[in-house]
């Protein structure tokens, strides 16, 4: 599941969600794949200036997916996600038009 969540021509401005629920379908490139096709998407047909997103500070992996688009660590969100009873911090990251990869 891929959206571009809250996008409005006034703010140019969208949140993307991805949620990719099958572990065997994890590392095999993906995910990449669709952040990458989403924000092109986002900004060539929905003309978006920026694609914010967070993300829990231990997912190492998708950390690296979405640096590896160009989205860049704007800030950390001190204990803001809580899985399996503890808090995690997490990472807002930006992505502005004419920097994806």
């Amino acid at each position: 599941m891929v959206q571009l969540d809250g996008a409005k021509p006034e703010s140019g401005i969208a949140v993307l969600d991805i949620h990719l629920g099958e572990k065997d379908y994890w590392g095999r490139g993906f995910a990449t794949d669709t952040v990458r096709t989403a924000c092109r998407y986002g900004f060539a047909k929905m003309r978006l200036h920026k694609v914010t997103l967070t993300v829990v500070a231990d997912n190492e992996a998708a950390y690296r997916v979405y640096e590896k688009v160009g989205f860049v660590e704007e800030g950390r969100l001190r204990q803001t996600f809580r899985r399996d009873g503890r808090w995690h911090d997490t990472y807002t990251m930006g992505l502005l038009e004419g920097e994806l990869r």
